[in-house]
Formats: structure tokens, sequence, C-alpha cells
């Protein structure tokens, strides 16, 4: 559980703050998974939108409050959690109504979350080079050495995860972008994982169970995104695509995890312009 210490916070502000209170971005996929996982849960929350396009969480406000630069953050009752996944364990447990991560399944729901966390950067990778152009998506070099500069301790000790962050941005500026190299690996682990949760699906309703947990609910923003950046499940992964339309069904799981609609008219316009330059996504998938 990465919960902040009272030293890490140099926002005080938010110490006085009572209830649930959420810091999230409406495109992020982990803010995605939270905000499905607080409306099945009936949990009533705060919002905090932080725009990630304007980076607003490389201010010095935000990154008081959390060191990573990254969203969701959870402010309960002035105590500060930073991760999604552990983020949501807390909150189950605090709010037992309407279990979705179940103690007898625990093992396999860790195992699951942390594969999904481990290729979270492959998300990106495919978000960024192929939902908008690279220019919306770069962030502002200012921004960049402002969290560079930032406090680097969480639970009291430098945080390594910053620096993970730190080191994706300063290749993106660096590189103009994803190289081709990063999009070839991400479409490879993605196509492993998905082969994975299809055999996992063919076994039971829900992908560890026959109950819907938290490990559906974030596979589900996972693949959601990769429908929007151009991926079909239909031929490969009947399993999977058979669950993954019965999810998007659900006007909570569909409205969540939908673009924004200026976002969405920008990427319409530039999935052309990646099919005219020849640098699509089923170029890729062709040759992977």
């Amino acid at each position: 559980m990465v919960k902040l210490l009272d030293t890490d916070i140099k926002t005080r502000e938010v110490k006085k703050w009572q209830g649930v209170n959420i810091l999230h971005f409406q495109g992020s996929s982990c803010s995605q998974k939270l905000r499905i996982f607080l409306k099945e849960k009936n949990i009533n929350w705060k919002s905090h939108h932080i725009n990630l396009v304007n980076g607003d969480n490389f201010s010095d406000w935000f990154l008081g409050i959390n060191p990573r630069g990254v969203v969701p953050v959870l402010v309960d009752n002035g105590e500060v959690h930073i991760e999604s996944n552990d983020i949501i364990k807390y909150l189950d447990n605090k709010f037992p109504s309407k279990i979705l991560w179940p103690e007898n399944e625990t093992i396999k729901i860790e195992e699951f979350l942390e594969e999904e966390d481990n290729i979270h950067l492959d998300l990106r990778n495919l978000t960024m080079k192929f939902v908008a152009p690279t220019f919306l998506m770069k962030k502002k070099e200012k921004d960049i050495k402002n969290f560079e500069e930032s406090s680097n301790f969480v639970e009291g000790i430098k945080d390594e995860q910053k620096q993970i962050q730190l080191k994706f941005h300063k290749n993106f500026i660096k590189n103009n972008g994803i190289d081709k190299s990063s999009i070839k690996n991400s479409i490879g682990v993605f196509k492993e994982k998905l082969t994975k949760i299809n055999n996992e699906l063919s076994k039971q309703k829900f992908i560890i169970s026959n109950q819907l947990t938290i490990v559906d609910i974030a596979w589900f923003v996972y693949l959601r995104r990769l429908e929007i950046i151009g991926f079909t499940f239909k031929e490969n992964y009947p399993y999977l695509s058979k669950w993954f339309y019965e999810l998007k069904s659900n006007k909570v799981f569909l409205k969540e995890t939908s673009l924004p609609t200026p976002l969405k008219i920008i990427s319409s316009i530039y999935k052309v312009y990646l099919l005219f330059t020849g640098q699509n996504l089923k170029k890729y998938l062709n040759k992977n």
C-alpha cells in the first residue's frame, strides 16, 4: 500500500480535506479503472480533475501531493494514497457493500493486476502513437524540468518510480514520439496477454471466476483503449470478445472509457493522416 508519510506531502491544504477525494484525468486509463470501481461500489466521492494535456500533473501544487506526477490519487480524510490498485484495494476493504477484490481470490487478482501494471507503459506507447498527434502528447520542457527538480520522496525514501516516469517523457521529447521498435514490442506484449486472457475466459464467465472482480474492470479499460486505437478481438480472441462486448453494454463502463468529444474528433482526423502516411496500426499488426 503506497500511502504518503506526512513529511512527503508538500501541498499541505489536502491534509484538511474531508471524505473521499479523487484527483484524476478523464483520459487516464488508471483513472477510468478507479471511476468505474467507485460507481460499481456506489461510493460517494469528490472530484478534482487534473488536466494531463495541460501539464497540471507537473505543477508544484500537484507534485506536492503526488511526487510521481501521475493520477489517480486518493485523499481520504487528509491521508494520501497514490497507486490505483492500492487505492482500489483500500477502498474495497473500507466499503464492503459489494466486494470486487474477494479475499479468497487475492493471489489470482494480485497476479493479474501486477501484469496489468507492468504493461502500463506499453499501453501508453500505443496511446501516444495512435490516438493523437505527437505535438499534443508531448510535455513542455519547462514542465519536465519542474518535475525533475521537485521532491523525490515517497514513504520517506527516494522514489524509483518517478525516474521511470521522467525517463519516459524525456525519451518522448528526444525521439519526437514513440520509436518503431517500442511500438512493435508493445503490440507483441498485448498479443501475448490477450491470448492468456482469452484462454482464461474459455473456462468461466469472468477472467478469474464467475464473479465480476477488479481484474475485469482493469482489463476492460485496457481493451477499450486498444479498441479505440484500432485493435479488433473477435477473430483471434472469441471468448475475450464476447466478455468485452457484454461489459461494454454497461453504460458506466462505456461512458467512463470514451474519449472526450474534442479528442475523439482529433483522433479520427489523425487516424486518416496515419493511414495516408503508412503509419497506421494495421501496418504494424501485419509486420508483428
